[in-house]
């Protein structure tokens, strides 16, 4: 089981594979810890912090000499007379020394030798060691590229849906019922025909669960299911992305208006601990992009990441509006991202 949790934190795992880990997390605090740690051990190999020690570019080589160096040495204490014998052909003539210097002491056979064996793995140690933090990096920055993309992506039929609407405004939330919840944009972009699965909903640096095949629900749906079904629902709808909650415009709840405005967010990786897949057993593990940071997408349509420390220095920070509170923003300019499950306000009736 250790080692399906390491290939389960690196996401090298089957599917099938990562949902039997996490259904044996949910049922063991000792796999749990076992996970923090291994969490832990793992961070100083993937930083965005050039290592304090580079090894030298010879390394391999180095090491290759000095072995074969010293299998040399006891080559030669191993055959009696072999030592003596180089030196008295130091005294030849040029072209019979250069006959005697084919004389190798291998040449008992071409046997595979202990120390060959040593300096393969030393060598492999080597590579590994030099390797291993250019891979993980390679792979963080790939999956953080592959999210900004699905981010730009939603963007364009965000825009799109408020180029449409007669007021210019994104998709909308209710002030309450079964469609005040911020992923209901998903639903309204695919009674929009602008957005076909809940898959591009999904940053592709987190594992993705089994629902994400499912379709994305129709607006009557919301309305006809069970409580329990519902709260599933609103949870799931809007992917691992975090949608604007709306703004007051005054007295009055709206949905945005589009102005382009590169400082006003309306998509967002979440913290890990607002995903939909926030439970006992998956609170501790990583969030997006190894909990480092998140990527924002602003109206004006570029993506910014942001790292995680400097998420309350921006002035504006894009989970809390300006009185504190994880709901709309108190201004028409007051952007605040929340996941799917989450109400415009805290005291809001989703049924």
């Amino acid at each position: 089981m250790h080692e399906d949790l390491l290939g389960y934190l690196l996401g090298a795992l089957e599917p099938h594979e990562m949902e039997q880990v996490e259904a044996a997390l949910r049922h063991s605090a000792a796999l749990r810890a076992e996970l923090e740690l291994l969490k832990r051990s793992l961070e100083p190999l993937d930083t965005d912090q050039p290592p304090r020690f580079q090894p030298p570019s010879d390394l391999i080589g180095r090491t290759l000499a000095f072995i074969d160096n010293a299998e040399q040495e006891r080559s030669e204490e191993s055959l009696p007379g072999l030592a003596s014998a180089k030196k008295s052909a130091n005294k030849l003539p040029p072209a019979e020394r250069s006959s005697f210097s084919t004389i190798s002491p291998n040449s008992r056979g071409n046997r595979f030798r202990w120390g060959d064996v040593v300096a393969s793995a030393i060598a492999a140690t080597a590579l590994i060691g030099v390797a291993l933090p250019s891979i993980l990096q390679s792979r963080y920055e790939a999956r953080k590229v592959a999210c900004q993309d699905n981010l730009r992506q939603a963007g364009m039929a965000v825009t799109t849906y408020a180029m449409r609407d007669p007021e210019q405004r994104l998709p909308p939330l209710a002030s309450e019922g079964p469609e005040a919840f911020a992923g209901i944009y998903s639903v309204r972009l695919r009674e929009a025909g602008l957005l076909d699965s809940l898959q591009s909903l999904w940053c592709p640096s987190l594992d993705p669960p089994a629902w994400l095949q499912r379709d994305i629900p129709a607006v009557a749906e919301l309305h006809s299911v069970r409580a329990d079904d519902l709260s599933v629902l609103q949870r799931e709808t809007g992917g691992s992305y975090g949608y604007t909650l709306g703004v007051m415009d005054g007295q009055q709840y709206h949905s945005p208006r589009y102005q382009a405005r590169a400082t006003f967010a309306i998509l967002g990786d979440m913290p890990a601990r607002a995903l939909p897949l926030a439970t006992d057993a998956t609170s501790k593990v990583p969030g997006g992009h190894d909990s480092r940071g998140v990527n924002l997408l602003y109206e004006d349509g570029h993506v910014r990441f942001l790292p995680i420390e400097q998420v309350a220095q921006t002035g504006d920070d894009p989970f809390l509006n300006h009185h504190g509170e994880l709901e709309a923003g108190v201004t028409t300019d007051d952007s605040i991202l929340a996941p799917s499950w989450h109400p415009p306000f805290n005291d809001v009736r989703q049924r």
